[in-house]
């Protein structure tokens, strides 16, 4: 993927460092992402993200940030359905790739806009308390996103007038704006998938992570992965602490965790959204999971129902 966009009509030979594109990702493949800073807005589709040696599983809708440091590899299940948005931080200043490189402790050497600009990085830079560059969004903020990325896409493609590189300046500034607001809040990130297992666990892994929409009979597993019951409880089990049907459950649970603190999507939706269809199940292990009813747990940590969030 090129890292600049250049004019053509107008500005002709001017570069401005913005590329945004949107990817449908078939189902069972991964694709390595280029080094830069960058954007990527998970629509629809599930799987993982590999980011450097940790593997964690992809939410939706969701921004994942990332900076050039990190090696990025996407891992489908169902179709992924997504957009990148890669940009130089001297797009907003060129003085922040000097500053982003700089030896010194953040905030030194600060003039003018440099820390509010340093600010609006944060979500790409900062790696800490879990925290792996994933933000989950609520359904108005994840459409007022992939409008944001659209205006930039229309801009850098269509190049309309004289301002369109100030045009899409704005755009980004616009969209770094949410972005933070909503890294700000988030109180979510999802645990990273256990993947110092063995060769023949992780592609179990992959499976589970990738299907768990799906109904996950042992006999289909068995079936792709050429291991009898016996044989395939017990790797599973000896490689990640938990039986499988243990783990399917625990993958469903982390992604309603997400979308009812996150969403006010009815339950039923978020029921078919992770592959349960029984009511008093996902009541029961939702329970067992976080010490809360799925409404109480809403209640209690859904920042849009709280003001203080």
């Amino acid at each position: 993927m090129k890292e600049s966009t250049e004019g053509r009509t107008f500005h002709p030979g001017y570069r401005i460092g913005l590329v945004c594109r949107m990817e449908e990702h078939i189902s069972n493949e991964s694709r390595t992402l280029p080094p830069n800073y960058q954007m990527v807005l998970i629509e629809d589709g599930n799987g993982m993200v590999e980011v450097g040696t940790q593997v964690y599983p992809l939410l939706s809708p969701a921004v994942y940030c990332y900076h050039p440091q990190e090696r990025v590899r996407l891992i489908a299940g169902r179709p992924l359905q997504y957009q990148i948005l890669c940009f130089s931080p001297g797009v907003l200043n060129e003085r922040l790739g000097d500053l982003l490189n700089a030896q010194e402790e953040p905030g030194q050497g600060l003039t003018g806009t440099d820390a509010q600009d340093l600010w609006l990085l944060e979500p790409f830079t900062e790696r800490q308390d879990g925290y792996c560059g994933s933000i989950p969004l609520d359904p108005t903020s994840a459409r007022h996103l992939a409008e944001l990325l659209l205006e930039i896409s229309k801009n850098l493609r269509d190049q309309p007038d004289y301002h369109w590189p100030c045009r899409s300046r704005s755009y980004l500034m616009e969209l770094l704006f949410l972005v933070r607001r909503s890294y700000r809040r988030t109180g979510f990130t999802p645990a990273a998938v256990p993947y110092n297992v063995p060769d023949s666990v992780k592609p179990i892994l992959e499976y589970l992570h990738t299907h768990y929409r799906e109904k996950i009979k042992l006999e289909d597993l068995t079936s792709a992965f050429h291991l009898n019951k016996t044989t395939l409880g017990e790797q599973f089990k000896r490689s990640t602490g938990i039986s499988l049907i243990a783990y399917v459950n625990k993958i469903r649970m982390t992604m309603a965790d997400s979308m009812l603190r996150n969403t006010l999507l009815p339950t039923t939706e978020i029921m078919e959204r992770i592959g349960i269809r029984d009511d008093a199940h996902f009541i029961r292990h939702f329970r067992k999971y976080s010490g809360y009813s799925p409404a109480e747990y809403r209640s209690k940590y859904c920042w849009m129902l709280n003001n203080n969030s």
